[in-house]
């Protein structure tokens, strides 16, 4: 009886412990570019097959795509917009990654921006910490024809 008992209080020791450990690492995880000081080779993280980001990454990875384009473009009214995030990749450099969106009109333009960022931090609790390394967009061609 009494090794049962022993037995149980240490199982509940231990998941205390791992719920203790895991618990915040869970949301750290969650808040954190993926792969952030990965150096191997490029890792497909979203495109239309392959979704490793969960729905906080996006939503960040977008707000930095439409951060870069505010600063390469003019600044830009997104009201009238609805932007998709296409692909994500983490680059073979450290903290660096290539966004590709597309942005849609409610005249059914739609225009495909591609940028390269490097992260300064793997929190993207405040996703505007960042530098844009390359840049290229629809946006560009129209302001550059006007």
């Amino acid at each position: 009886m009494n090794n049962k008992v022993a037995r149980i209080i240490w199982i509940i020791c231990i998941l205390i412990i791992m719920g203790v450990v895991g618990i915040p690492k869970l949301y750290q995880n969650y808040h954190s570019a993926p792969y952030y000081n990965s150096t191997n080779e490029t890792i497909i993280l979203e495109n239309e097959k392959i979704h490793r980001l969960n729905k906080y990454q996006k939503r960040q990875f977008t707000k930095i795509a439409k951060k870069a384009i505010n600063e390469k473009d003019e600044p830009f009214n997104w009201q009238n917009c609805r932007i998709n995030l296409r692909n994500v990749y983490k680059l073979s450099n450290k903290h660096e990654y290539k966004i590709i969106v597309e942005i849609q009109s409610k005249f059914d333009v739609k225009i495909i921006s591609s940028m390269i960022i490097k992260l300064n931090n793997c929190d993207l609790i405040n996703p505007y910490d960042f530098s844009v390394k390359e840049y290229s967009s629809g946006f560009s061609r129209m302001v550059e024809n006007k």
